[in-house]
């Protein structure tokens, strides 16, 4: 219970931290220039919101899985197409390799 406790304390100094700093210019009533925001953005235009597209959350592994699964299926197609052209074994390769 004692650890619980102090996750809990230490979350909310954590928290109250955050929101008093990260929102400071609301709680303290501090005006910011319009260069000070184009300064503030990551984009330096500017806009209020400049990730409108994915609201700022780009799937990284699902891109590398789409990349991943785009990749072997190539490789799948291209080794069927292989099968059905014939493009294998000679049939006394095969029994050799049997041997």
């Amino acid at each position: 219970m004692n650890s619980f406790m102090s996750t809990l304390f230490g979350l909310s100094i954590f928290y109250t931290t955050i929101v008093s700093t990260v929102y400071c210019v609301d709680l303290k009533g501090i005006t910011v220039t319009k260069d000070e925001i184009i300064a503030l953005t990551r984009d330096h235009f500017g806009r209020v919101d400049p990730d409108n597209l994915l609201n700022g959350f780009f799937p990284v592994w699902a891109v590398i899985q789409f990349c991943l699964s785009g990749f072997f299926l190539v490789i799948a197609l291209i080794s069927g197409l292989c099968y059905l052209f014939g493009f294998r074994a000679p049939d006394d390769e095969r029994s050799k390799q049997i041997k």
